[in-house]
């Protein structure tokens, strides 16, 4: 678990660890959500990104080549 300093504009920083095991890099949009005493930071969900990839095909292919590039991604990494 990482722990992280609030600042006095209301700012965090998210860890180079966790930034780099998500993928985040600058300008990524992140969901914000309280649950409770929780705070819960989440990348926008998989099958956002596919909005409009369908159009004309056949949606269930769409994800499965979603899904390919997502796992070469990973793959490729060191």
């Amino acid at each position: 678990m990482e722990q992280v300093t609030l600042s006095s504009k209301g700012q965090i920083a998210i860890p180079k660890a966790v930034r780099d095991l998500l993928h985040l890099t600058e300008g990524a949009k992140l969901t914000i959500d309280v649950r409770g005493q929780e705070i819960v930071l989440s990348k926008k969900p998989a099958w956002k990104k596919l909005h409009g990839a369908a159009v004309g095909s056949d949606l269930l292919a769409a994800f499965a080549r979603h899904k390919k590039r997502e796992r070469q991604h990973e793959d490729a990494r060191p």
